[in-house]
């Protein structure tokens, strides 16, 4: 069974990462991002959104 807080836990744009991987945000726009790195806005509209580990 998943632990239900990780695949909950959202990230919004310009958070600091803080596990490297790749995320998928709400329109589902995929990036690998590296800690330390902040959060983009979403790659296709440019606004800011919510990321989920994916």
């Amino acid at each position: 069974m998943a632990n239900a807080s990780n695949a909950n836990h959202q990230h919004r744009t310009h958070d600091k990462v803080t596990e490297t991987g790749r995320y998928r945000d709400a329109d589902g726009q995929s990036v690998e991002l590296v800690a330390g790195q902040t959060f983009p806005p979403c790659p296709k509209t440019g606004e800011s959104t919510v990321w989920h580990h994916a």
